[in-house]
């Protein structure tokens, strides 16, 4: 079981009114088929997680509570939709086997959901349709790295167009009827072999969604889920 930070106010919480663990046990959600895909194992030296749009990891804040340091299993539900394809509705963090009995919203430092109605959260916002996951080391050594790729090529886009887009072309040739919609790239930082940024395609696209820590029944953090809004919403 993954030793905690916990916060020192039990107050400040809000809790998701969905569980979460139905769409990871079931076939078929709202009469929508589900298939779980493992998206690889993710590093976390520090226990410190960033979630946001990979475009966007030069200036993304770690969320404010910390899991014990660790490589943990990343995997997506998958929405086998009728009218839209294949899409990511759900990605999980495994901290430990416990289920989750409580989904509690995670936040950055600064962010008070006292001022948040009863149909909103506080979530990473996504304009290029991939959300990811890595930790804070992760996050500044690849900083690091595009800022020195920059500096070679300071228009020409390199780090996509020879780093990550290859890598996604890869995994869509296994899946090419959901290349578009729903794909992913497990990506190490060439100078830090061992540190990795997990991306994802984010539901429909650009939106902003919102990340949740699966709790236990004596407390304790056991994963974390980033909602990408496909089963059970209206548009």
């Amino acid at each position: 079981m993954s030793s905690l930070k916990k916060k020192s106010d039990k107050a400040k919480v809000k809790l998701s009114s969905i569980d979460y663990n139905i769409y990871f046990e079931n076939a078929i959600i709202e009469d929508t088929p589900i298939e779980i895909l493992k998206l690889g194992d993710l590093n976390l030296p520090t226990g410190q997680i960033v979630a946001c749009d990979p475009s966007l990891l030069w200036d993304a804040t770690p969320f404010n509570r910390a899991v014990k340091r660790g490589t943990y299993p990343v995997t997506a539900c998958i929405a086998k939709t009728q009218d839209a394809g294949d899409r990511y509705a759900l990605v999980k963090i495994e901290f430990s086997s416990d289920r989750a009995v409580a989904w509690e919203m995670a936040l950055i430092d600064g962010q008070d959901i006292g001022i948040l109605k009863d149909d909103q959260f506080f979530g990473f916002g996504v304009d290029a349709g991939f959300g990811s996951v890595c930790d804070a080391q992760t996050q500044s050594c690849y900083n690091e790295w595009v800022d020195d790729l920059n500096k070679e090529d300071p228009y020409g886009n390199i780090v996509y167009n020879k780093f990550i887009d290859p890598g996604l072309e890869k995994n869509a040739e296994a899946s090419p009827e959901s290349a578009y919609t729903c794909n992913w790239l497990n990506f190490y930082v060439p100078t830090q072999t061992d540190l990795n940024v997990i991306m994802f395609s984010s539901g429909y696209g650009d939106g902003h969604y919102a990340s949740y820590w699966g709790v236990n029944s004596k407390g304790d953090i056991c994963s974390l889920l980033i909602d990408l809004q496909v089963i059970g919403y209206d548009f």
